[in-house]
C-alpha cells in the first residue's frame, strides 16, 4: 500500500509539472525534485490515519482518510515552502494541480493494488468467527467473502456456549471452542457473532486468545458510517447521526449537484446528439420521452430519458408476459427483463447497457428535481412493490441519477436488494459516500455490468 501511494504521489507531481510548470513557467523537473524528502511525510500521515494496511476499513472511510491526509500535507508543504522563502520560487498553480491529481490518483492506485492482492492467500488478515448461532455466523462469513477490500479472510468457526455444536456450521474448518481455534487457525482477530449480548466473561476469554476482538451485530437499517462511541459514566453510548437532516449538508450536496452536474451536462452533449440521431434512424417517433415519477416530499417530477423502446411498448410487454411464465416471474422479481421485447433493435439495448439513455437527467440534476446520487426515481408500479415505511424513507431525499444499486447489482438485483442498498445510502449519507459512488459509477457504466 505504501508503494502504491508513493507511486501515485510521484505520478501526480510529474503530471502537474508536465501540464503547467514546464510549458508555462519554463521550470524543469529537477527543480521540484529537491522536494522529494517530503514524500515520507505523506506516507507517515497515511500510516497515522490507520491506512497501513487499512484492514477493516470500508472504501468510503478509506477515501475520507486519504483525502484529509493528502490535503493537509499538501497545505503544510505549500505553507512551509513559501514561508521559508526557499531559493527557488515554486509555482502555486503547479501545487494546486498536483493536489487535485493526488486526490484522484492515490485512491485509484490503492483500489488497483487492493484488487490485485485482496484475493491472494498472503494478503488478508486471518480471522475466526466465534459464535453460538450458526445462521448468524454464516451471514458474517458471506459478508466477508463479498467484501475482500476489508482485508479479512475467514479461517473457520469456533463454537461457544452449550446449546449446540460447531458441526452445525457446516464448514471445513470448525473448532469446538475459541482456545482450539487460537491454537490452530493462525488468526489474530476474533469476530464475535453471538445471538446474545457479549458478556464480560466472553470478551475477557477472547481477549486473552486474540489480539483484537470485534463484536459483530446487524445494524437493522440504522446508520453505521460515522457512528461514535461514548462513555456515559459506566454506560456505552452509540451516537447515530442523520447527516441529511443537517441543512449545511443539504447545501453541500446541492452545490455538488449543481457544479458537477452542469459540467457533465456540457461534456455529454455530443453523446446525447449521437444517441438521439441513432434512435430516430432506427425507430419513428420522438427521440426523448418524459415519465412522471415521485420526487422528494411526494412532489411529482418529470424524468427525461432518451427513448429506447418501440411505439406500443406496453402492449408488447403484456403480450410477452402472458405467453411466457418464466418471463413473468423475472418481471415480478426485478421489474426488469434481461431480454426486453420493447427495446428498439440494435440501439435500445446498447443505450440501456451503458446508461446513455439516462444522460438527459443531468438537466433534472441542474434544475433541482434530482440529485447526482440517490435512490433511483422508480415508476409508481415499481414503488408499490416496496413496503410503505421504505417508501416514506425514500421521500426524504431527491431521487438520484446513480446510486449504490447502480454500482453493485444494477438490474440484476431483486427488489429486496434494492431496498437494502437504498436504505443504507439514505441512513449513511456523507459527501465521501457520494464521491465514492460517483467514482464507481464510471466503472459500472463502462463495463455495462448488470445493466439491461
Amino acid at each position: 500500500m505504501a508503494a502504491s501511494d508513493a507511486l501515485a504521489l510521484l505520478a501526480a507531481a510529474t503530471l502537474a509539472i508536465a501540464l503547467w510548470a514546464a510549458p508555462v513557467r519554463g521550470q524543469r523537473l529537477e527543480l521540484y525534485a529537491e522536494l522529494w524528502p517530503v514524500l515520507p511525510l505523506f506516507l507517515l500521515g497515511y500510516a497515522q490515519a490507520g491506512l497501513y494496511p487499512g484492514t477493516g476499513l470500508g472504501p468510503v472511510e478509506s477515501l475520507r482518510r486519504i483525502s484529509y491526509v493528502t490535503l493537509l500535507t499538501f497545505l503544510l508543504l505549500a505553507g512551509l515552502s513559501f514561508a521559508l522563502q526557499v531559493p527557488y520560487r515554486f509555482s502555486r498553480v503547479t501545487y494546486a494541480i498536483a493536489l487535485c491529481l493526488a486526490l484522484l490518483l492515490v485512491p485509484l492506485a490503492r483500489w488497483l493494488a487492493l484488487a490485485a492482492v485482496s484475493r491472494t492467500r498472503w494478503w488478508p488478515e486471518p480471522v475466526v468467527v466465534v459464535t453460538d448461532e450458526p445462521e448468524r455466523a454464516r451471514q458474517v462469513s458471506r459478508a466477508l467473502a463479498e467484501a475482500p477490500q476489508l482485508g479479512y479472510a475467514n479461517r473457520g468457526f469456533a463454537w461457544i456456549g452449550t446449546g449446540g455444536s460447531a458441526e452445525k456450521l457446516g464448514a471445513s474448518e470448525i473448532w469446538k471452542d475459541p482456545e482450539e481455534a487460537a491454537r490452530h487457525s493462525g488468526a489474530t482477530v476474533a469476530l464475535l457473532a453471538s445471538a446474545e449480548e457479549a458478556t464480560e466473561a466472553t470478551l475477557d476469554r477472547l481477549q486473552q486468545l486474540f489480539h483484537r476482538v470485534l463484536v459483530v451485530r446487524g445494524f437493522d437499517d440504522l446508520p453505521v458510517e460515522g457512528i461514535r462511541v461514548h462513555n456515559l459514566g459506566g454506560f456505552l453510548g452509540l451516537e447515530y447521526t442523520n447527516n441529511l437532516l443537517d441543512s449545511r449538508n443539504q447545501w453541500l450536496k446541492r452545490g455538488l449537484d449543481l457544479g458537477l452536474g452542469a459540467i457533465l451536462l456540457i461534456l455529454s452533449a455530443p453523446l446525447l446528439a449521437l444517441a438521439t440521431l441513432a434512435i430516430q434512424f432506427r425507430s419513428p417517433g420522438p427521440a426523448f420521452f418524459f415519465q412522471e415519477r415521485e420526487g422528494r416530499s411526494r412532489r411529482r417530477i418529470l424524468v427525461p430519458k432518451i427513448r429506447t423502446m418501440v411505439p406500443g411498448a406496453e402492449a408488447k410487454l403484456e403480450q410477452a408476459l402472458a405467453k411466457d411464465p418464466a418471463l413473468r416471474e423475472e418481471w415480478s422479481a426485478r421489474m426488469k427483463l434481461k431480454t426486453d421485447p420493447r427495446l428498439v433493435p440494435g440501439v435500445g439495448g446498447f443505450l440501456r447497457r451503458f446508461s446513455l439513455d439516462e444522460l438527459p437527467q443531468l438537466w433534472s440534476v441542474v434544475t433541482g428535481d434530482m440529485s447526482l446520487v440517490g435512490p433511483r426515481p422508480f415508476p409508481d408500479y415499481h414503488l408499490e412493490k416496496f413496503p410503505a415505511r421504505f417508501q416514506d424513507l425514500r421521500r426524504r431525499v431527491r431521487p438520484g441519477l446513480t446510486g449504490l444499486w447502480q454500482i453493485t447489482v444494477r438490474s440484476a438485483g431483486p427488489l429486496e436488494r434494492q431496498q437494502s442498498l437504498d436504505t443504507y445510502y439514505i441512513r449513511n449519507w456523507s459527501l465521501w459516500l457520494d464521491l465514492y459512488i460517483l467514482a464507481r459509477t464510471a466503472g459500472a457504466v463502462l463495463t455495462g455490468k448488470g445493466a439491461y
